[in-house]
This record gives C-alpha cells, sequence and structure tokens, in this order.
C-alpha cells in the first residue's frame, strides 16, 4: 500500500548563506501509512515541529532538496492555490497555543475554515455546531474563546481542524497549556479519531507519557531521525522511551539529570518554563544529595521572586515527600516514565478546586461555571505568585464583562483576606482589604 505521506532527503534551513544559518532537517526520510497514529519526539529545537509545518505545507517552500509527498503528489511542487486548498481540505491542525480569534464566537471560530470553500452561512454553523457537540462544548458555541478555559479552548481548536474533513490530523504540542485533566481528554478524543474515524494522527510532543497511544514513533535530535520505534503495548513505549533517554537524545546526562527533567515536567504542568527550569535545579541538587531535603522543601515554598519555586505549603510539602520517597525507594528512570503514564499530572488542579469551594463556603450569592473557572485560574496564579494579593481581590470586584467575578468590594476583601490567611502573607495586602 502506497504511503499517505512520504518525505524522501528531505533538507530545510533557516536563514541559508548567512551568519544566522541554521540546518533545521537534515536527510530526513519517512513513511506514514493512512490511518496511522504517529508521534515526533525528542527535546526542544530538535526538528519536530519543522517536520509538522512541512508536512502541512506551511514551510514546504523552504525545502532545500527532496521530496514532500502526500498521496504520492510533492506539495513541495504545488503552486500557491494548489497549495491553500490543500491545506484548507488535506489536513487539519491544532495549534499548542490555540491560535482563535478572540473577537468572534468560538461557534464562528470553528465554522471559518468551511468560509474559504464557499460553504454557505447557515450551513457553515450548522456544521460546526455539530463539531461542537462531539467534543462536548456546544454550551459554549456562543462565546467568545477569552471566556473559556484552556481546556475547552483546545476542544475549539480540535474541532476547527476538524472542520473541512480532512484525513490528515497534525497537532503540534496539543498538551502544552493544558492541566492533566484536559489533557488526558484531549489525548483520548486524537485516539478517537485514529481510532473510529480512521483518520491519521500526527503529534510533536516532548512528554514521554503523552506517546501512550501512538503505534509509531520517530524520535529525533538534531534535525535527524535518530530511530524509528512501532510499539504494540503502552509498556513497550515506557522501556522505548527511557532507553532512547538514556542512550540518544540525552547522551551526555546521567541519570539523576534525566530524572529530574522527566518529574520536573510531571509535577510542574501547566507553569511557565522558568518556573520548571528552576524546579528542575533545585530538584537535580535534591536527588544528588547536594541539599538537604528540608531546604528543598523550603525553596519549594519560597516566593519566585526571592529565588524559590514560588509553590504553595500544601503542594511544595507533596513534591518534596514524593522526591523523598523516589530517592528511598531508587527509582529508576523506568519508573518515572511508569508514573508518568499511570499519573502524568500537577496535584495543583485537584488543590485549587477544593480551596475554591473552602472560599466560597459563607458567600451566599450565585457563582455559575463561568465564575468558578475564573476564580480557578486565580487561585492557581496567587499560588504560584503570578499576582499579588492586592491584584486578586481586584479581579474578584471587576465585572464579569472585564473577566473578573464581579464581586462586592467588601465580598472581593473578604475571601481575598482569608485566602491570604493561609498562605502567610499579608505583607503586600492593601487595608482596604482588611476592613
Amino acid at each position: 500500500m502506497e504511503p499517505i505521506i512520504k518525505l524522501q532527503g528531505i533538507n530545510l534551513y533557516y536563514d541559508r548563506g548567512r551568519p544566522t544559518e541554521v540546518w533545521a532537517l537534515k536527510d530526513v526520510d519517512l513513511e506514514i501509512n493512512k490511518g496511522e497514529y504517529c508521534a515526533f519526539f525528542g527535546p526542544s529545537g530538535c526538528g519536530k515541529t519543522t517536520i509538522l509545518y512541512v508536512l502541512s505545507g506551511m514551510e514546504s517552500e523552504r525545502v532545500s532538496s527532496g521530496q514532500v509527498l502526500i498521496n504520492g503528489r510533492d506539495i513541495a511542487k504545488f503552486t500557491k492555490r494548489e497549495l491553500a486548498v490543500f491545506r484548507q481540505i488535506g489536513v487539519g491542525i491544532v495549534f499548542q497555543q490555540f491560535n482563535l480569534i478572540p473577537s468572534i464566537s468560538v461557534l464562528d471560530n470553528v465554522a471559518l475554515p468551511m468560509a474559504f470553500l464557499g460553504i454557505s452561512l447557515e450551513r457553515r454553523r450548522a456544521e460546526a455546531q455539530k463539531l461542537l457537540e462531539r467534543l462536548n462544548i456546544a454550551p459554549y458555541a456562543l462565546r467568545l474563546p477569552a471566556e473559556l478555559s484552556g481546556g475547552q479552548q483546545q476542544r475549539v481548536g480540535i474541532a476547527r481542524a476538524l472542520a473541512n474533513n480532512p484525513p490528515i490530523i497534525i497537532c503540534d504540542e496539543p498538551l502544552g497549556n493544558l492541566d492533566s485533566e484536559n489533557a488526558n481528554k484531549v489525548l483520548e478524543f486524537m485516539r478517537e479519531l485514529n481510532v473510529k474515524d480512521g483518520r491519521t494522527v500526527i503529534m510533536v510532543t516532548h512528554e514521554a507519557w503523552s506517546l501512550r497511544d501512538a503505534r509509531k514513533i520517530f524520535y529525533m535530535k538534531d534535525g535527524k531521525i535518530l530511530r524509528v520505534e512501532e510499539p504494540k503495548e503502552r509498556g513497550d513505549v515506557v522501556q522505548a522511551v527511557s532507553k532512547l533517554m538514556n542512550q540518544q537524545l540525552n547522551p551526555d546526562m546521567d541519570e539523576p539529570q534525566i530524572m529530574a527533567k522527566t518529574l520536573s515536567n510531571m509535577l510542574l504542568r501547566g507553569y511557565s518554563v522558568d518556573e520548571v527550569k528552576r524546579f528542575e535545579f533545585f530538584l537535580l541538587q535534591r536527588l544528588t544529595d547536594h541539599t538537604e531535603g528540608d531546604v528543598f522543601r523550603e525553596v519549594l515554598d519560597r516566593p519566585y521572586r526571592s529565588g524559590g519555586v514560588g509553590l504553595w505549603k500544601g503542594k511544595a510539602a507533596k513534591i518534596a515527600f514524593l522526591v523523598e520517597g523516589i530517592m528511598e525507594q531508587r527509582h529508576t528512570v523506568e519508573d518515572i516514565y511508569t508514573m508518568l503514564e499511570k499519573n502524568p499530572e500537577s496535584p495543583l488542579i485537584e488543590e485549587v478546586q477544593r480551596m475554591r469551594k473552602w472560599l466560597l463556603e459563607e458567600y451566599t450569592g450565585k457563582v455559575d461555571e463561568q465564575q468558578q473557572l475564573r476564580l480557578d485560574e486565580l487561585i492557581a496564579e496567587r499560588l504560584r505568585n503570578i499576582i499579588t494579593p492586592k491584584n486578586f481581590a481586584q479581579v474578584l470586584n471587576l465585572s464579569k464583562k472585564q473577566f473578573g467575578l464581579g464581586l462586592s468590594m467588601r465580598t472581593a476583601n473578604r475571601i481575598a483576606e482569608k485566602f491570604e490567611s493561609i498562605l502567610g502573607g499579608g505583607e503586600n495586602v492593601s487595608p482596604a482589604m482588611k476592613l
């Protein structure tokens, strides 16, 4: 059977001939069959996303040599018109940053790709509504993207990618901005698109646990494909990824370094790159016995602006306890990936929801779903020291149209003060907040 996608001798440069020249892809050869679930896995900057852009036609004009064959046709030689048609009906793309148009409704975001095919507005919206229903977000059809949580926005992005019924779905780090619960929902739907719809699904990821459903894995480093794995069982994925991480993807790293990187991505899922890197540094110090357990726990709880990681006391204690257990049991990298497979989530999401319920215990007013989601975001941001106590209270008081909660100033101050009482803060709380 002729593969649906075939790359032959692909070389791609950025800024070729200039001092800033980068050789992004090097002699890449690969085949993907119709209906396969594939993943490109490797460290940041290895060329994973560049390959997706080549496959989708977004970077085909930059290909220096080789062929990009989709259903036997070289899209690198397409005219602009042919390429535009291919992007509309040949492939659907799901982005990490969602890329939704903020000024139009969720429904119209999903319907937009159909407009380029000349489909009537009525039919576009009817088909978009069906897609939203399939992804369980139909109740939010008339809202703006900013009024949805990250997980809901990503599902809108998937619906938009499906709008013109493409046979190939390409996902560029689709889990990067999601908490674990929503990440798992997205993975389940991607699997459904592959198994039930028979679509070819291609994903880029740097997180080992998200490879669980892939049946062909391309391991990449420095613009090259190091190896192609075709695991049959999930356990095979764990062993294969662990081996490659140790032997090829990170040959200069020892086991504690790999464990620190793996655990950091797992435990601080949804945090910023800088926060994860700082946590990884302190975690490696603990794993190599260069710092004591009580010092490690203290630095986790210390505010980010004061040189710590900026976790709150409960989360810091939970992570410190987990790390001590890993050290005591002398877990291997394989054990870490098994943990990722079973529980790849940061515990923050459940703690935030419990804290929200506690903060609202004495509030007698009505809080709708959108207000709950906004309050969850605020709690998470305050726990991570992204916003001050004063900012927290101000957003509680802002109207819902301004993406606040619309609480009275008095109620907002009381809730903020209650929150600060368990964080041990108070130095940044305004006098009005203490009334």
